[in-house]
């Protein structure tokens, strides 16, 4: 069975109440429960080396980035497009650059300015010679070979917690957050939703895998918008949605511009998927299609900024919800420990956390901070008579 992993890189989104930036500070080793403290021997050490980490994961993420987008993108080349898991396939085969990805990055170099604002980035942002991109397909080849071809269920979850942060985003990895929402309204029906917080929105820039030419879209905050409204779990006049990511970059895009319109890409999947991909985004704006017109209403209710998750929280506002999926299977059990307490420190009293990761060592260390488990399931996306979808959620109440 294949579990859907759209890592959204360690991003962390939340609804912003003003257009101020939102207050946050460090986290400190008094901030820990005594039933944790003694993790974390010599803990401002470790808060800078994870730090020093999630600047090298971060780097180390948008070089994937521009490779996944060098070998897939139509813009800048007529060389055919590439799917990145067989080019690694190919080059831990041969032990040599294809031809095709060599005229790639050729063309890639060559490419002029003002065609697509993936090249403009990449060529102005990531600043690699030649050398240096040979050098980085090499090594990303090497690793997603590994993650594809290579790794066991305990290497994988290795490869998670050791890897580039990356910001992919699918819309499929939303179906789990509606799902859990129903769950919600089914046990507590009179729970409303102010304030969310978002933990790694993601933006679907320059993915591994299917990578459309029509532009970056992030789909998270809309997509819980819609949720929540749909679902009568929000008032459109009281709902905030506040998102936090390290990548500078995702948070630029979804504080950028009045306006947006989704284009939604998704395979077809199982009878409740297709329901649900169906109805998305009729609660905020106007569908035709699988294109989405934002109200202006709903764009004006959702901001960002940049947040570390694992060594910094916010101290104002106070959450309704908080929303975290395809983010905490980046961090080692220390790392995890720091994030949830850092959640648990956003969360109002009674407040709810959804995550997409069924993990033991999360239900452990929420039970030490006092969170209680809801409920938790493993849900279907599409069926395939040899690997399945799969994704899932797991709901805590504090």
């Amino acid at each position: 069975m294949m579990r859907l992993q759209t890592a959204s890189a360690v991003l962390v989104c939340a609804a912003v109440i003003t257009a101020q930036p939102a207050a946050k500070r460090d986290i400190t080793f008094q901030d820990l429960p005594l039933t944790l403290r003694s993790l974390f021997p010599g803990f401002d050490s470790l808060r800078a080396a994870i730090e020093q980490g999630t600047a090298a994961r971060l780097k180390e993420g948008e070089n994937d980035h521009l490779i996944f987008y060098l070998l897939q993108s139509g813009r800048f080349t007529r060389e055919a497009r590439i799917e990145p898991a067989l080019s690694a396939k190919t080059f831990e085969e041969t032990g040599r650059i294809p031809a095709g990805v060599i005229r790639r990055i050729s063309d890639f170099l060559s490419a002029a300015a003002g065609q697509d604002e993936r090249l403009d980035y990449f060529r102005s942002r990531v600043h690699l010679t030649r050398q240096q991109i040979s050098s980085e397909y090499e090594r990303a080849m090497r690793s997603l070979y590994k993650k594809e071809f290579a790794a066991g269920r305990t290497d994988l979850v290795a490869w998670y917690q050791t890897r580039g942060h990356s910001s992919d985003s699918q819309i499929e990895a939303n179906y789990a957050v509606w799902s859990a929402l129903q769950v919600l309204r089914s046990i507590y029906p009179d729970w409303r939703v102010r304030h969310a917080l978002i933990i790694g929105p993601g933006l679907d820039f320059a993915p591994r895998t299917d990578l459309f030419d029509d532009g970056p879209q992030s789909y998270q905050p809309y997509a819980l918008a819609d949720a929540l409204l749909g679902l009568q779990l929000a008032a459109p006049p009281d709902l905030l949605i506040h998102c936090v990511d390290i990548n500078p970059r995702v948070v630029a895009f979804l504080n950028a511009g009045s306006s947006r319109t989704l284009r939604l890409h998704s395979k077809a999947g199982d009878e409740e998927y297709a329901e649900y991909f169906l109805q998305l985004g009729r609660a905020i704006g106007d569908r035709r299609g699988n294109t989405i017109s934002v109200r202006e209403e709903i764009l004006n209710r959702i901001s960002a900024s940049l947040l570390n998750i694992i060594t910094e929280r916010m101290t104002q506002p106070k959450f309704d919800l908080i929303v975290v999926t395809n983010v905490l299977l980046y961090f080692n059990s220390k790392e995890l420990a720091l994030a949830l307490c850092n959640i648990d420190a956003m969360l109002k009293p009674g407040g709810f956390v959804i995550a997409n990761d069924l993990n033991p060592d999360i239900d452990e260390y929420t039970a030490a901070l006092g969170m209680k488990p809801v409920q938790a399931r493993t849900i279907r996306i599409r069926g395939s008579s040899r690997i399945p979808l799969l994704d899932g959620f797991s709901i805590y109440r504090k």
